[in-house]
């Protein structure tokens, strides 16, 4: 494939525009929380606890903080878009983080749904009389047509959608405070101490009110989601985070003052029945059950008719600013999630003229719609009924209060999982540098997820319910989606090819050898040749040219210099021993093939460049795209700790999720040096026998000598163990190879077999069975094997299936 090919089949765009600053992003955190939650929920939760209510925020507020402080840490590592979502894919590395990605792909959508059915049922009440709107024009309807104009925004773009909420978030803090001054010269602390006295004894409300009211401190998660289009997102965005926290819930409570004021002042309750149509109901019993607009009341009683419209159109201003930013953030989650093959390819592509992800802001615009629908029309009720008993179909009533919920339990659910995601990365990045740092880890992110699932049990049954069954069609979804076949076109769309010729010798057996140090290279590609060659197969080498999450891959040019030399090293070997020709010429579609000699058989050697944003997608696309029957990898040298391989962490992954078997060689101190012995440590199972086999092809292609090793235990049936060692011996010999047995008597199995291997150039040994805890990929004596010895070891590890797949998915799912 050609430079100009690698170019077309690359132009997914996938870069977003840093235009989003402190004062964008505490508009972002502000603009959520201040939003809906100030105006409906205050009122909701007065009517529940009375000024109790303001202890139940602060209890939302500190369980928030708990996870807060995961996503500012975070955000100064990944300052990506995404999230959450982002945050546990980049810690855990595993399939399941999809169900984080659908996790926020629901509950995004359904806090933007609250702040718009709100929206609805203001305007309904207080906006069709003033201007005359007929009744007959549903009264959702409005909700909708926002919803339609927020959708326009966010595709033209993040820069305007910015603006818009830094002025609308300016305009509410202003109303708010408007509203405050009127209602808190009415202050009394009698009022106070009365109303406390009635309702701190009800726990149980306490907690169900705080779990309700939740939802409006997940605008930190916002500001986080959107990092990628923030400046200088470590600096600015655990900064913004705290200040709107800050500042929020400290308006929370001066409101909930103010609306504890009113309802129990007599001559609110009188103004209350001569303005509002209670439906026969008393006065008290219409607050009780109409809490969603009780601080319209208040501010029509504080401050006349003019303040009382001014607050109203602050107040649905609010609203639209509030899910303005949620399909920010949610739009953004859905494009990190395509990034990551989560979702198709069409929700990574942004717009011509834009530069916007404008698929996912349709897609987080329909579920939107969609959760309108079915909470508020079809199963809620109209504002006009609001006292009479409405007929509901299968007689379940949702509304307002149970779309909070619903949204609710999806965050929780997500920010429990940041909070664990946090103590594994720092457990396993414990040198990672990170502008901000969560104090007393894991005692922090613990307590985080212990206080979310309290508030999670107070959500109700049938709201768990209801979450639990979204959560099961996401996971149906993945598993549709998993099962499509993998094109040619996808594999080139996620990990472009740059250059690559393949040998017109094309053969059955295909070694593929991802390359990244060049010193490596030599070696990597002799044994490559001896496998090869023991099965009339070919070598495939492979480097990866890793761009930046936000870079576009079409720009994968610019990165592939220092891989475009290992390749033209790879590829430069002839049939002349495997001796590198350090003159040959750049890599061309002419120097990318040729031939490998091992043993007098001349192996076909191909090579490609390939662009990704992940190494471990770019191995596992060639695998696939390839038909590869082995994976040949390079591990650092003899004492590198475990994460400091070639690869790093990617070499799990690939030993994990490769159809194929998987070989990893560790250089030894002498690894340029001729091979004339071979150990084989050996205690059965199928990747013992893989070793077999791959000594049995080296010591062919080298003819070199073999010892198959066996230890036992001091009370172990040694002689059993010699038979079995005998018989193995056995096929090698017939195979043309020098084999012989040793066994053992010992009770350190490791030091056994690291001693051992002083007597030898090779050592191959086969990965290991072990418990679904054990941290080690290959299994413990393998690795530690290949990390303490002085000669050269490769690992070998059988291709199983989809059942190890199954096993290490569990295992890692139980760490």
């Amino acid at each position: 494939m050609s430079d100009a090919a690698a170019g077309d089949a690359g132009e997914v765009t996938t870069e977003l525009n840093r235009d989003i600053g402190l004062l964008g992003a505490l508009a972002i955190g502000i603009g959520t929380m201040m939003a809906a939650g100030i105006f409906v929920l205050s009122g909701l939760a007065v009517s529940k606890v009375g000024v109790i209510a303001i202890l139940s925020f602060a209890i939302a507020a500190v369980v928030a903080a708990f996870t807060a402080a995961a996503y500012a840490e975070f955000s100064s590592i990944y300052p990506e878009s995404g999230g959450g979502y982002m945050y546990v894919a980049n810690t855990f590395k595993q399939n399941f983080t999809y169900i984080m990605g659908w996790t926020m792909i629901l509950g995004y959508p359904a806090s933007a749904a609250f702040y718009l059915a709100s929206f609805s049922d203001w305007f309904y009440r207080f906006i069709y009389p003033l201007v005359g709107i007929p009744q007959a024009i549903p009264y959702w309807l409005p909700g909708v047509a926002v919803l339609a104009l927020l959708v326009f925004i966010n595709i033209r773009g993040s820069e305007e959608s910015s603006q818009f909420q830094i002025v609308v978030t300016t305009l509410k803090v202003v109303l708010v405070g408007f509203f405050l001054y009127g209602g808190l010269q009415a202050f009394n602390t009698d009022i106070v101490a009365t109303s406390a006295a009635e309702n701190v004894g009800q726990f149980a409300e306490i907690g169900v009110t705080s779990a309700l009211v939740f939802i409006t401190f997940f605008g930190f998660s916002a500001i986080a989601t959107n990092a990628e289009e923030v400046k200088q997102p470590g600096w600015t965005i655990p900064r913004a985070i705290y200040i709107s926290m800050g500042f929020v819930t400290v308006i929370y409570a001066l409101v909930v003052l103010v609306i504890v004021f009113a309802i129990n002042d007599g001559a609110f309750l009188g103004f209350l029945a001569d303005n509002a149509n209670l439906g026969g109901a008393s006065p008290t019993a219409f607050v009780a059950n109409n809490g969603e607009v009780s601080m319209a009341y208040a501010a029509q009683y504080y401050l006349g008719p003019i303040g009382f419209y001014v607050i109203i159109v602050g107040a649905l201003f609010s609203m639209v600013s509030a899910a303005n930013a949620t399909i920010l953030a949610g739009s953004r989650v859905k494009f990190a999630m395509a990034r990551r093959d989560h979702l198709p390819a069409r929700f990574e592509k942004l717009h011509d003229d834009y530069s916007t992800p404008y698929n996912t802001v349709l897609l987080t615009g329909g579920f939107i719609f969609a959760l309108i629908v079915i909470f508020t029309v079809l199963f809620g009720k109209n504002p006009e009924l609001a006292l009479t008993e409405a007929s509901f179909p299968l007689g379940i009533h949702l509304g307002l209060e149970s779309v909070t919920n619903f949204a609710n339990f999806l965050l929780i659910l997500g920010l429990s999982t940041v909070n664990l995601a946090l103590v594994r990365s720092r457990k396993e990045h414990p040198d990672m540098e990170r502008e901000f740092e969560v104090p007393f880890v894991p005692w922090v992110p613990y307590a985080g997820v212990v206080a979310n699932l309290a508030l999670l049990v107070n959500l109700g049954a049938r709201i768990v319910t209801i979450g639990l069954i979204a959560e099961a069609v996401g996971i149906a979804f993945w598993f549709a989606w998993k099962r499509r076949g993998a094109s040619t076109e996808r594999l080139e769309e996620e990990t472009p090819t740059v250059v690559s010729q393949q040998s017109p010798d094309r053969r059955d057996y295909r070694v593929l050898v991802p390359i990244a140090n060049p010193e490596n290279v030599d070696q990597l590609l002799r044994t490559a040749a001896d496998i090869a060659a023991d099965h009339d197969g070919e070598v495939l080498a492979m480097s990866v040219a890793t761009v930046p999450e936000q870079t576009p891959l079409s720009r994968g040019s610019e990165y592939v210099d220092d891989q475009r030399e290992t390749l033209r090293r790879a590829t430069a070997m002839r049939a002349d021993g495997g001796e590198v020709d350090t003159d040959a010429a750049d890599i061309d579609t002419e120097a990318l093939s040729g031939t490998v000699d091992a043993d007098g058989v001349d192996v076909p050697v191909s090579a490609t460049l390939r662009v990704s944003h992940r190494v471990d997608t770019a191995i596992l696309n060639s695998v696939e795209q390839y038909d590869a029957d082995a994976v040949l990898m390079g591990w650092g040298a003899r004492g590198s700790r475990r994460r400091e391989i070639v690869f790093g962490s990617v070499i799990d992954t690939i030993a994990t999720d490769a159809d194929c078997d998987v070989l990893v060689e560790r250089l030894g101190d002498d690894a340029a040096g001729d091979v004339e012995s071979v150990l084989l440590p050996t205690a059965g199972g199928p990747h013992a026998e893989l070793s077999r086999e791959i000594g049995r092809a080296i010591c062919r292609a080298t003819g070199a000598r073999a010892e198959l090793f066996r230890v036992v235990s001091p009370d172990g049936d040694a002689d059993d163990a010699r038979e079995r060692l005998e018989e193995s011996a056995a096929g090698l010999r017939e195979a043309g190879v020098t084999a012989e047995t040793t066994v053992v008597e010992s009770d350190d199995v490791l030091d056994a077999i690291t001693d051992r291997t002083s007597e030898h150039d090779l050592t191959v040994i086969g990965a290991t069975r072990e418990g679904l805890l054990q941290q080690f990929v290959f299994g413990a004596i393998p690795e530690e094997v290949a990390r303490a010895a002085d000669d050269t070891v490769v690992i070998a590890k059988r291709n199983e299936g989809l059942s190890s797949q199954a096993r290490y998915s569990l295992r890692r799912w139980l760490q």
